[in-house]
């Protein structure tokens, strides 16, 4: 990007070219962008060719100088004259997430630039707190609220890398240990190991396809006594809805073999196996109470398409969906369906009523099964 005659080069990939592009702007630097769209193996000739032509080179890129270390052996094999800037010069981090910001704040230094940002003054009112919540509708927020009402006070809940993980913040709060991705049910195994409290660990199918079942093999050989959930919502949800071998598609879109969970770990030896589906709260509870009650390793499958999926078939097929809507004259403002259940489609209107935002239901029903006053009714049909 660039006519490649200008003095300054920035080499980067990803997200980071469009942090560089954007402060290129901002301080009206001419300088050429080397985009990277294939990092390794880096492409040597045309990284040299780009270091030769420019004296100043600032390398973008988070986490490890993986790119510019490669860049400095580039140029002091080929004696090439030029600075390459980075984290080994001491301007960017290793950590966090770059922004353009933190991008135009280290540029100005090194090109000894003014930072047009530097006038700007902060707000003194501070923005309240809006953390990542589940979609309405997520199966994972109907296997929760049963695996609250199921379990005791003092259980503890190793959690896993997914959508799942959002289970962690109020009002579920069924994640107490996260070490990396499948390692909820080796860290139940050890809980079990060095403590009497019960655990009741999550992850979702394709966690447990790719990094769990030695644990569960684990679980199994030494009877640890622990409740292994497997949340199959029949995809890989956070990451974009890619296949694994619980699907009946592969990577490539081709019809494949799906493996079902209930299946491999009958196979791994397991004895004590529930399969649900979360959407019925009254059978998930009880499936999760005899789970806590067997003696040994118990896996329960709580298994229920994710929610985007879902309302992509009934897109495709021309299928309503079912809006709820709150009685007020049965309402008692509990709030369960806040405080406990957590479901966003839900709020407070300025009298403090509670209300259904009917743009965010996405007609899962599960909060009619919540409200002890059968104040949760049926609104309307939809197309989408």
């Amino acid at each position: 990007i660039g006519d490649g005659n200008n003095g300054v080069g920035i080499v980067a990939s990803g997200v980071s070219v469009t942090h560089g592009l954007e402060a290129i702007g901002l301080l009206n630097l001419e300088a050429d962008v080397l985009k990277l769209g294939f990092t390794h193996p880096l492409p040597k000739k045309m990284c040299e060719d780009f270091l030769k032509k420019h004296r100043t080179v600032i390398v973008v890129e988070e986490l490890e100088p993986v790119l510019e270390k490669q860049l400095k052996e580039i140029a002091f094999d080929a004696s090439i004259d030029v600075e390459v800037y980075g984290k080994t010069t001491g301007h960017f981090s290793r950590l966090y997430e770059y922004t353009p910001d933190i991008v135009i704040e280290q540029f100005a230094k090194i090109l000894g630039l003014k930072n047009p940002l530097l006038n700007t003054k902060p707000s003194s009112i501070s923005l309240p707190s809006r953390p990542p919540v589940m979609c309405p509708g997520c199966p994972h927020r109907a296997t929760y609220y049963a695996v609250k009402k199921a379990a005791p006070e003092d259980i503890i809940y190793p959690t896993d890398i997914g959508c799942y993980t959002l289970g962690k913040a109020p009002p579920l709060e069924v994640a107490d240990i996260l070490l990396c991705m499948g390692s909820n049910a080796g860290v139940a195994c050890g809980l079990a190991k060095a403590t009497d409290q019960k655990t009741i660990s999550f992850m979702g199918d394709s966690t447990f396809f790719h990094a769990a079942l030695p644990a569960i093999v684990d679980a199994v050989h030494h009877n640890h006594n622990c409740v292994i959930t497997v949340l199959d919502n029949r995809t890989t949800a956070m990451t974009g809805h890619q296949p694994h071998p619980g699907t009946s598609f592969d990577g490539m879109g081709n019809p494949a073999k799906a493996l079902l969970v209930e299946d491999v770990v009958r196979g791994l030896g397991v004895e004590h196996i529930e399969v649900v589906d979360p959407r019925n709260l009254e059978e998930t509870t009880e499936a999760f109470k005899r789970a806590l009650d067997f003696n040994g390793p118990s896996v329960v499958v709580s298994k229920s398409p994710c929610i985007l999926l879902e309302l992509r078939d009934k897109r495709e097929k021309g299928e309503p969906v079912s809006l709820y809507c709150v009685d007020q004259e049965l309402c008692k403002r509990c709030n369960i369906c806040i405080s406990k259940f957590g479901c966003p489609a839900f709020y407070f209107a300025d009298d403090e009523s509670v209300h259904i935002n009917e743009e965010l239901c996405n007609g899962c029903g599960v909060c009619v099964q919540v409200c002890p006053f059968n104040a949760i009714k049926k609104d309307k049909e939809v197309m989408l």
